[in-house]
């Protein structure tokens, strides 16, 4: 699909859409980052359910700063939320997230496992990824923005140095081509299922439904955090979707980020 193309048939598709949510598309052909550009655009005072999408990123973001190699044939977009919650609740919108984009990628018929917080994998090998900021001041919460990566229609082989080890993609699994754009009103269309479940406070549901699709639990992991490098068995997720996990020596642990290995992958 050429530059102007894909342009014209998504802001097509944001003209026939009817989500709740999702109020504008911003398209462009390529980006540094779809995350810096929604940031850019909040704080000139764009309005919650703005989606900025990009066929191409040229320095995407995964947490931490890593950086998200994002070539042609991927998703990747961003997208502006205002929700009236106290900022402590927005650490359970990486569940959220993680939810909608791996109950998509399961109604294209493959079967998905969240790894916490919010990488979700195909055959045990990373599919897509989810990265969210936030701003907040004086305990209100000014916005979020939601980041989503997925690897739709990308030969995996082209990523550089592991990477390829350990990462897949829907065509690669599937065997064929994935429409684009079905796939993206699908995405919205769940997402926003999830999003109006987390407005209604409906968190015990959200994180019940977040731990039958996570394989995470009951596995002994290795959490590296910035501060600590945690090793045990994790055993639960709390009510803000922070790890537990309960060490060698027995201590309990809450883990709030990080990066979680299996020992079983080791």
């Amino acid at each position: 699909m050429n530059d102007d193309t894909f342009i014209e048939k998504t802001l097509d598709l944001s003209k026939k859409i009817d989500i709740g949510f999702v109020k504008k598309f911003v398209v462009f052909d390529k980006l540094s980052s779809t995350n810096t550009k929604a940031k850019e655009l909040v704080r000139n005072g764009e309005e919650e359910g703005t989606v900025v999408i990009a066929r191409m990123q040229q320095k995407g973001r995964g947490r931490f700063d890593r950086v998200w190699e994002s070539p042609d044939g991927g998703l990747y977009l961003s997208i502006i939320l205002k929700p009236d919650v106290s900022p402590d609740k927005t650490t359970l919108l990486p569940l959220v997230a993680a939810l909608a984009v791996s109950t998509t990628i399961h109604n294209f018929g493959l079967s998905t496992t969240i790894k916490w917080p919010n990488d979700v994998q195909v055959n045990k090998k990373k599919v897509a990824g989810i990265l969210l900021e936030s701003d907040a001041h004086k305990n209100q919460l000014r916005y979020v923005i939601l980041g989503v990566g997925v690897n739709l229609n990308i030969d995996v082989n082209l990523f550089s140095g592991g990477l390829k080890n350990v990462t897949t993609s829907l065509s690669q699994e599937l065997h064929f081509v994935v429409d684009y754009h079905k796939f993206l009103e699908n995405l919205l269309l769940t997402l926003d299922t999830y999003y109006s479940m987390f407005l209604n406070c409906e968190f015990d549901r959200i994180i019940s439904e977040w731990k039958v699709q996570s394989d995470t639990l009951n596995k002994r992991v290795r959490i590296v955090t910035s501060s600590d490098d945690i090793i045990g068995k994790a055993y639960d997720v709390d009510q803000s979707g922070f790890l537990l996990v309960i060490t060698d020596p027995g201590e309990h642990k809450k883990v709030m980020s990080g990066d979680c290995i299996y020992f079983d992958e080791l």
